[in-house]
């Protein structure tokens, strides 16, 4: 089965040219792990890959292909982690749910928020990112899950999956927001001010 990225250039054909492509990938993944994407270079990229910056360039055109095919990789590694931290709160009490899941979000969103205020600027990274994970399908099913379940304790007059939709747009929205704004509140305000508003999701004296 050929190994490749969307935006590979070239796909590798022997064993040892495969290895080659994945090293640079997962070295370009670790780095955005640390370092803002604007400042990752391509020649850097290859000193730490241990390759030679033609190697790099006889797979990938530029470094914009190179960064999309980490931000690829490094969303099919991370969808999983996260869907586990909100899968494990999904069945918890809908306050406490809500509260754990916008927790996750934001330390989330926090931990990455270079990389996510990078994408976020280029909309067919952001199209990689939701395609590789899928993470935003996969969420929206376990809140819809988790609001199905506790009917009779949210609003009577939105579904379940309106409820869902609302709320993880909310969290998600408004999170991505603060950090492409500066921080223009205190992050503990963020999370009280969603926690408030989440909860008017609520059913009337549940809040």
């Amino acid at each position: 089965m050929e190994n490749r990225t969307s935006t590979q250039r070239k796909i590798p054909q022997q064993e040892r040219s495969r290895e080659m492509v994945a090293k640079i990938i997962a070295t370009a993944v670790k780095m955005l792990k640390k370092t803002d994407p604007q400042q990752i270079t391509t020649n850097a990229i290859a000193a730490r890959a241990g390759v030679s910056k033609g190697s790099v360039y006889q797979y990938f055109a530029n470094k914009e292909e190179l960064i999309h095919a980490a931000i690829e990789q490094l969303a099919a590694e991370q969808a999983p982690l996260i869907e586990d931290m909100l899968r494990s709160v999904t069945m918890e009490q809908p306050q406490e749910a809500m509260q754990a899941s916008i927790d996750i979000l934001i330390d989330f969103t926090i931990a990455n928020r270079k990389l996510i205020r990078y994408v976020a600027d280029r909309p067919d990274y952001a199209r990689t990112l939701e395609n590789a994970s899928g993470l935003n399908a996969t969420l929206l099913a376990l809140t819809t899950l988790h609001m199905a379940h506790y009917r009779d304790q949210y609003r009577h007059e939105l579904s379940p999956r309106a409820l869902a939709w609302l709320f993880f747009n909310m969290a998600v929205a408004t999170t991505t927001r603060y950090i492409e704004s500066d921080d223009p509140i205190q992050l503990d305000e963020l999370r009280s001010g969603l926690k408030f508003a989440s909860a008017g999701l609520l059913a009337a004296g549940r809040q």
